[in-house]
């Protein structure tokens, strides 16, 4: 992710066994959409995942 645009595969938990969609995002700030949700998520396990 380059803060413009992001690479995505989504885990399906209910889809065993089934490859998930790989999906890239480009971000459009004038209107809701994707990129804030995952871009949300990746900062957000980022952020734990730094040592302490």
């Amino acid at each position: 992710m380059d803060g413009a645009t992001c690479v995505v595969q989504p885990y399906l938990p209910q889809a065993r066994g089934v490859d998930s969609p790989t999906i890239v995002i480009n971000d459009n700030t004038a209107a809701d959409g994707l990129f804030p949700v995952f871009d949300r998520v990746f900062t957000s396990l980022w952020e734990r995942s730094l040592p302490v």
